[in-house]
């Protein structure tokens, strides 16, 4: 089971695959609600990990007090983050410790700029080099060489809907099943339903709308007004999913 929790959607990137469909931008809370919330999180779901996302976290004003809390209450947690310039040097000011995990974006990041997100001294657990533009196998390269972190991947992307990630998808899976990259790339590997996640988004027939939700009973996302939410949509369902694809899957 893992806990998911975003505090604002705001976000400094625009990635034409984003799955966060909900732009709104949400009241920061005071520093008595965001706290009590936290310990909240540590009572109902005792050693289950809070996934810390957004957005961006690290555009949070509350961010460095927020890592506090979950220090507070011994609760375990990893921030996902963009590694844009902004949240490394947010990252900078914070002294209590605390885990990232990374998604590089070659269509908001330049080469110089990724070279210079590594001079971060934190902890990251994984790096996902987001397939979203063409020339993703260069930083992805890059990072294994930046980055002393052991799980780098190179990861699918795909927007469910206006078709410009079809291609790309396309262009993942020829090189993922090619034995030419094998050696040099560690590709995703996530499997749903049997299948590579790549294969199923790419999976013209399937579809999860009118289907039970993958993920009932297994995933709570609370949003920044603190609802919860039963579907990774950040929406409200009868257990069946509204979608024709799960980004999750």
């Amino acid at each position: 089971m893992q806990v998911e929790w975003e505090i604002t959607m705001k976000c400094n990137y625009s990635c034409f695959y984003c799955t966060n469909l909900d732009k709104s931008i949400y009241p920061v809370l005071e520093r008595s609600a965001i706290r009590d919330f936290i310990q909240m999180l540590g009572h109902k779901y005792p050693n289950v990990e809070v996934f810390v996302f957004g957005g961006e976290p690290f555009l949070h004003p509350e961010i460095n007090y927020i890592v506090e809390c979950f220090n507070e209450f011994k609760i375990p947690f990893v921030i996902q983050t963009n590694f844009s310039k902004h949240s490394i040097k947010v990252m900078k000011t914070i002294t209590q410790p605390y885990v990232l995990q990374v998604s590089i974006h070659p269509t908001e990041l330049s080469l110089t700029e990724l070279e210079e997100a590594f001079e971060s001294k934190a902890v990251i657990r994984t790096i996902d080099v987001m397939y979203g533009a063409s020339n993703a196998l260069q930083y992805y390269l890059l990072t294994k060489k930046l980055s002393d972190c052991e799980d780098i991947y190179l990861t699918p992307v795909t927007d469910f809907g206006d078709g410009r990630s079809d291609e790309l998808l396309e262009e993942y899976l020829t090189m993922s099943r090619s034995n030419i990259y094998q050696d040099i790339v560690r590709f995703e590997d996530v499997e749903r339903l049997g299948k590579q996640r790549s294969e199923l988004w790419a999976d013209k027939d399937f579809q999860t709308k009118g289907k039970p939700c993958l993920y009932k009973d297994k995933y709570f996302l609370y949003g920044p007004n603190l609802e919860v939410y039963n579907c990774c949509y950040r929406i409200k369902t009868d257990g069946i999913c509204p979608k024709n694809k799960c980004f999750l899957m």
